[in-house]
This record gives C-alpha cells, structure tokens and sequence, in this order.
C-alpha cells in the first residue's frame, strides 16, 4: 500500500496578469519537488505538466477567478493526495492601476 503524501502549490504569487506566463511550483510537505504532476484548471482548459524541479507555467487569456487542481502520478511506495489553489487573473490596466495607487498612498 502507497503511502498518501499532501501536495503543495507554491505560487508565484496569488495574482496572475492576463496574457502573461504565470509561474508555479508542485512540492511535497517535506519540500521535496515532484516531477510529472499535472497542474490544471477546474474547467481543464488549461493543463501544465511539472519538470524535474516540480515547476510549471500557465497562460491565462481571461480576467477572473481560477481555482488550479494539482495531481501528481503514483509510484510503489507513494501516493499524492491532490492540491487545490485558487489565482486570480488581472488585465496589465488593472495591475497597473494597483501599482500607481500603491505609489499614491505611500507619498
């Protein structure tokens, strides 16, 4: 019987720009990267695969809400539980607009 391990979903951070790669990394409790998990929307629209170092990109081409589904394979001795992250997806007008706000408060 596998042993089931949480996966983590490191973000790059927890708003992405639309039209823009999106960087994400999959891990294990203990830190350890996982090659060959899937990342994926909820929707399965968008689907990445992790490299050796448990990292992935993803594209998003509309604003909004999208909740990221993790699954990493199963080997003898290990299985993964899924992981679930939620990112929000911002126009460069919007993420502009926040930059210039955040400079206006701090004057």
């Amino acid at each position: 019987m596998a042993n089931r391990r949480p996966l983590v979903v490191e973000l790059e951070d927890r708003e992405a720009t639309v039209g823009q790669p999106f960087q994400l990394r999959v891990r294990t409790s203990s830190h350890r990267p996982i090659d060959g998990a899937t990342v994926t929307t909820m929707t399965g629209s968008k689907r990445a695969i992790t490299d050796a170092n448990g990292r992935c990109q993803l594209t998003f081409r509309s604003p909004g809400f999208w909740k990221l589904l993790a699954i990493a394979p199963e080997t003898d001795c290990e299985a993964y539980r899924p992981a679930t992250e939620l990112v929000r997806a911002v126009t460069s007008s919007a993420t502009r607009q926040r930059a210039r706000r955040a400079l206006v408060c701090r004057a």
